[in-house]
C-alpha cells in the first residue's frame, strides 16, 4: 500500500477520527493559557475547595480529596480518621490562597485540622520551602490535626533533596483527574450544565497536558503500528519541536569554554570549563545534589508558564567551611554577584542571578524575536558578567588555598 492511501485510511479511521476530535474540542483552561500554570490551576482548586464560592457544589469536592489525602497514608499516621471527614462540620472551612506563601492552605476550625497542599507542575521547590510551610503550620496551630500534601503529575517526588520532608504525602494530577471526573459522573443531574462543562473541561486538561492517559496512549500505539508508513512519513516532514533554550544550548554545545552538567527542555545547567579543575568547585556528593559532583553551577532555566529566562549561579550542598565562606565573598561583592538570594540556604543557595529574557518582554515577541533577544543578552552575559564572576569565583579559591595553606 503507498503513503497516500495509508494517509487516506489513517484519516478515515474512527479511532482517528476520535482523538483528533478530542484534541480540536474547545477547552476553555487551554484558552485562556492554563493548561500547565501552576498558579491557575492553584486558583481553580482552591475554588472547588472551598464551600463558599458560588459553585454549588457546597463541601462535596473538599470532602472527597480530603479522604482520598487520608485514604494514601496507614491508619496509625493518619491525623483525622475518615469517619471525622464525613460527620465533622466541613462547612466551616476556610480555602486560602498563598497563606505565607502556601499554595492553598485548607483551615477546619470545628475539627481543629489545618491542610497545606503545594502544588508542582513544572517548576521544582525550593530549598527549604516544604520545611518552611510545616513550621508555620506547626507554630500557628501547635495543638491541631495537620495534614501536608504535595501535588505532583504523577504523584512520585522528584530526585531532588528539596523533596525529602517525610511529613508530606504525594498526591498526583492523575488521582485528582479521576476523583473530579467520578464525582461529575456521579451527580450529573444534581449540578448545574456550566459547572458540569467546566469540570469537564478541566479533567480534559489534566488528562491531555498533566498527566499520562494510559488509554489514549494505547490507542494511539495501535493507530501507529497500524498506519507506520504514513506516520512515519509525516515524521519526516515534521518541522522540529521549538524549545526556549535552543538558541543558547546550540551556542554552549559549541564552546569550549564551557561543560554541560545536565540537559533538559527548559533547564541547562553547565561551568566554566576551567573550574573542573577546582576541587573547591568539585566537593559536593553526588547523591545530594548533581550527579557530577560539582558544588558551583550555573543554571539556565525557562518557565513555561510566562516565557521568562534567566541564569543563576548556584552553590550547592559542599563542605560547609568552604560553602560559608564562598557565600560570605559573594556578599561581600555584591557588585559581581548581583542577585544573590539572603540567607544562605541549607543546601542551595543563589549567589547570582539575572533574567536573560522578562515574562514581560516575552509577552510582546513572537517566537524569533525571543531567539533574538535571548542570543542577544546572552552575549552580553558572557562578554560582562561572566568574566567578572569567574574572575572573582578564582580569586576566592585563590584566597581560601593561601589562607590554609598559612594555617598548616
Amino acid at each position: 500500500m503507498n503513503i497516500e492511501d495509508q494517509l487516506s485510511n489513517l484519516l478515515d479511521d474512527r479511532e482517528f477520527q476520535e482523538i483528533d476530535a478530542r484534541f480540536r474540542r474547545f477547552n476553555l483552561f487551554e484558552a485562556v493559557g492554563a493548561v500547565r500554570a501552576e498558579l491557575r490551576h492553584s486558583n481553580f482548586l482552591a475554588f472547588l475547595l472551598s464551600p463558599s464560592r458560588p459553585h454549588g457544589l457546597g463541601v462535596d469536592i473538599l470532602t472527597r480529596l480530603l479522604r482520598a489525602f487520608v485514604a494514601k497514608l496507614p491508619r496509625e499516621k493518619r491525623p483525622i480518621g475518615i469517619l471525622d471527614l464525613l460527620v465533622g462540620n466541613l462547612d466551616a472551612a476556610i480555602v486560602e490562597r498563598e497563606r505565607n506563601n502556601i499554595d492553598i492552605f485548607i483551615e477546619v476550625k470545628p475539627l481543629k485540622l489545618a491542610v497545606v497542599i503545594e502544588n508542582k507542575v513544572d517548576s521544582l521547590v525550593s530549598e527549604g520551602q516544604l520545611v518552611r510551610y510545616r513550621q508555620f503550620v506547626q507554630h500557628r496551630f501547635p495543638d491541631w490535626r495537620k495534614l501536608f500534601v504535595l501535588l505532583t503529575p504523577d504523584g512520585e517526588r522528584p530526585d531532588d533533596p528539596n523533596y525529602d520532608d517525610p511529613e508530606y504525602l504525594t498526591f498526583s494530577y492523575s488521582a485528582l483527574a479521576d476523583l473530579i471526573a467520578k464525582y461529575a459522573e456521579e451527580r450529573h443531574s444534581a449540578i448545574s450544565s456550566d459547572i458540569a462543562l467546566i469540570l469537564d473541561n478541566y479533567v480534559d486538561t489534566l488528562r491531555r497536558f498533566i498527566v499520562e492517559d494510559a488509554e489514549l496512549q494505547e490507542k494511539a500505539r495501535q493507530l501507529y503500528f497500524r498506519y507506520k508508513e504514513a506516520f512515519d512519513f509525516i515524521l519526516t516532514i515534521k518541522p522540529p519541536p521549538e524549545n526556549a533554550l535552543d538558541p543558547v544550548r546550540a551556542v554552549i554545545e559549541e564552546s569550549a569554554q564551557f561543560a554541560f552538567d545536565r540537559r533538559a527542555p527548559r533547564l541547562i545547567r553547565f561551568v566554566p570549563a576551567e573550574w573542573e579543575s577546582l576541587q573547591e568547585l568539585n566537593s559536593c556528593p553526588k547523591d545530594r545534589w548533581t550527579r557530577t559532583g560539582r558544588s558551583l553551577l550555573f543554571e539556565l532555566s525557562a518557565h513555561r508558564s510566562s516565557d521568562r529566562i534567566n541564569i543563576n549561579l548556584v552553590l550547592g550542598p559542599a563542605g560547609p567551611e568552604f560553602r560559608e565562606y564562598l557565600y560570605s565573598w559573594a556578599s561581600k561583592n555584591l557588585s559581581v554577584f548581583v542577585g544573590l538570594v539572603k540567607p544562605m540556604g541549607l543546601r542551595t543557595s543563589t549567589i547570582y542571578g539575572h533574567d536573560l529574557l522578562t515574562a514581560a518582554a516575552a509577552q510582546e515577541m513572537d517566537e524569533e524575536q525571543k531567539a533574538g533577544a535571548l542570543l542577544d543578552e546572552w552575549r552580553k552575559f558572557t562578554e560582562l558578567h561572566l568574566p567578572m564572576l569567574k574572575a572573582s569565583v578564582d580569586e576566592a579559591v585563590r584566597l581560601w588555598r593561601e589562607k590554609d595553606r598559612l594555617s598548616q
